[in-house]
């Protein structure tokens, strides 16, 4: 066999390992997590937005984002189920803790110098 013919191989079955084997379980997992979602599963969307699941139809999922508040999202919008520990820990976190302190001055700039005129070229006689 010709040994660039080896390399080649070799290099398929190592990006195959690396890069696509993975990239197919996670998507596996996803699929399945989504299919297993259940009304009470705490959840976080793909834009950050975490929520109670209140109902699921074939292709959203509605969620409970605060008391009263509903939204329907994709059920491919839904990133990942939320651990019990972490929304234990985000209920915990005083709601004043998320209140931005003063902001900041903005920054001043020294306004820019006027250009000045460009020097004309001179042209060389030959």
């Amino acid at each position: 066999m010709d040994p660039i013919f080896i390399f080649f191989l070799v290099m398929l079955v190592f990006l195959y390992l690396l890069l696509i084997r993975p990239q197919r379980q996670q998507a596996k997992r996803h699929q399945d997590m989504l299919e297993n979602l259940s009304v009470g599963d705490e959840v976080v969307t793909a834009g950050g937005i975490y929520g109670e699941v209140t109902g699921i139809d074939d292709e959203r999922v509605q969620l409970e984002v605060d008391a009263d508040v509903r939204i329907a999202v994709s059920r491919r919008a839904i990133a990942s189920k939320v651990t019990p520990e972490e929304a234990a820990r985000m209920a915990e976190e005083p709601e004043d803790a998320a209140e931005p302190e003063e902001a900041p001055e903005p920054e001043t700039f020294p306004e820019p110098e006027p250009e000045s005129e460009p020097v004309a070229e001179e042209q060389s006689s030959r």
